[in-house]
């Protein structure tokens, strides 16, 4: 019985936190972010109130060659796209940035057509544009996106050069 009642309120708190929270604007998120190469942490703070710029962090993996670490860090623009008929909270999102990676081994360019590869612990670093679409929910403290993320390496450069990807994002 002592469970069940722990159980009621634990969710009742929970509810009045995701109800006072959903209905303002937020200025940071924090979840994670699914690539086809970069994966991991994300993180997104606005430096206004009205959400329209920012930044955006991430920190994880990547499948790019044979697999790293990367980092990622962008200036973005975030701005609503309305639709008189539906009013569906999306934005368009625009940045620039740079990245850096850490590679232990296997990590390679492509040159004449063939893998030439790196020593082994290869950092990579370059720059890196991002745009996308984030559905901010209205009930829940949640926003979902999908990006694109077109990046050039100039210190070591590997064998890809574009990265898609969708995110999920816990609002404060």
């Amino acid at each position: 019985m002592k469970k069940n009642f722990n159980g009621i309120i634990l969710t009742g708190i929970l509810f009045l936190i995701i109800s006072a929270s959903s209905n303002a604007q937020y200025t940071t998120a924090v979840g994670v972010r699914v690539g086809k190469f970069a994966s991991g942490l994300n993180v997104k703070h606005f430096f206004d109130t009205n959400a329209n710029t920012g930044v955006e962090l991430q920190l994880g993996v990547t499948r790019e060659a044979k697999g790293g670490y990367m980092s990622k860090g962008y200036f973005l623009r975030q701005i609503p796209i309305f639709d008189s008929k539906l009013q569906i909270p999306v934005d368009f999102i625009y940045g620039i940035g740079a990245h850096a990676g850490y590679f232990k081994e296997n990590y390679y360019r492509i040159r004449e057509g063939q893998a030439d590869y790196y020593e082994p612990n290869t950092i990579s670093a370059g720059i890196d544009a991002v745009f996308g679409l984030e559905y901010d929910t209205r009930r829940f403290p949640i926003s979902v996106g999908i990006d694109v993320n077109p990046f050039y390496s100039f210190l070591n450069p590997g064998p890809e050069f574009i990265d898609f990807g969708v995110n999920i994002r816990m609002k404060f």
